[in-house]
């Protein structure tokens, strides 16, 4: 296993599952005051990337953009409640390339795209994506999923195989979305002892608005009004009831045996937040050796920390050949 780290900032590591009413934020106060390199920049959504929609059926319409281009095509698929948004320095990044076509998209119920009241489950967004890469004509796909978004392109590979996929890149999430003890990579604990699970499902429609600010706040390195309040709005395009399902029907998921059955045969790359080294490292080490992992920032280290996230995705694609 090829591992990196890079700009490692010391953080106090707190257990998942810590009460909903202070998702981690002891955990940052304590921290060093860390600048948010995505304060530093020009804000690239003032950039007008290429937006697009495509019909998956009479119930549904995807929303995405995209930039590039290429035999090639990455795709970033955001988390819970989360939009193609999220992604604008890699599509800032990938801008004019001429090896990778790259875009990124709402799933159903979440940012641009309809808002149906049916399929809300990561196993029907999967198949969402399956009829969106073949409405696109896609034949070689990297797929590059963050938080839920990982549970997404690994239930896309549960049910349809690796036939497209030239390979994996998987942020911040294991294959498994729960368990008995933290030491398995997962979110949440098999009883909810901690109440972490409860928060999201039941929390997100009995009080929304904190929840929604309170998990902002813990996904990001630099939590500031300005930052918690762009991440906000973006969750707030997702429903009370959609969140709770998507949430809810997660929390049953174990992709742990598709994951491991890719390790040697499909390029794979881990970007996973620091404080969770010693457990994603045991689980990668033991179960896809082969993979590639680096760790980072916080949740949202791809949009806090750009620079570094992107130069690692170059670099994967150049060990692989992926141009």
């Amino acid at each position: 296993m090829k591992i990196i780290t890079i700009l490692i900032i010391p953080l106090i590591v707190v257990a998942y599952g810590c009460d909903s009413r202070d998702i981690q934020q002891s955990a940052h106060e304590a921290a060093p005051k860390q600048e948010s390199s995505h304060s530093a920049q020009v804000h690239p959504s003032d950039i007008s990337f290429a937006s697009d929609r495509v019909k998956i059926d009479d119930t549904l319409t995807i929303h995405y953009q995209q930039v590039g281009s290429g035999d090639t095509t990455i795709i970033f698929i955001p988390g819970w409640m989360m939009s193609a948004e999220v992604f604008e320095h890699q599509l800032a990044h990938f801008e004019g390339s001429i090896e990778y076509r790259v875009l990124a998209y709402d799933p159903r119920g979440q940012g641009r795209s309809s808002k149906p009241v049916e399929g809300h489950t990561y196993q029907q967004h999967a198949r969402d994506l399956a009829r969106l890469i073949d409405k696109l004509g896609l034949q070689s796909v990297v797929l590059a999923g963050w938080s839920y978004g990982v549970t997404e392109q690994l239930a896309y590979v549960n049910q349809f195989g690796t036939e497209k996929i030239k390979a994996m890149i998987m942020i911040d999430t294991g294959p498994k979305v729960s368990g008995a003890t933290r030491d398995q990579w997962v979110w949440y604990l098999n009883d909810d002892s901690d109440g972490y699970a409860r928060s999201f499902t039941e929390g997100i429609i009995e009080d929304r608005n904190n929840v929604i600010r309170r998990f902002s706040k813990w996904m990001l390195e630099d939590p500031s009004p300005e930052n918690v309040e762009w991440v906000s709005e973006i969750a707030n395009q997702t429903s009370s009831s959609v969140a709770a399902i998507t949430n809810a029907t997660g929390f049953y998921l174990d992709y742990s045996e598709d994951l491991k059955a890719l390790d040697g045969k499909t390029p794979l790359l881990y970007v996973v937040r620091e404080e969770m080294k010693d457990v994603a490292d045991q689980w990668i080490k033991a179960n896809t050796p082969h993979a590639t992992v680096v760790y980072m920032g916080k949740h949202m280290m791809f949009w806090e920390r750009p620079d570094e996230f992107n130069s690692v995705v170059d670099e994967f694609l150049k060990d692989f050949g992926g141009s």
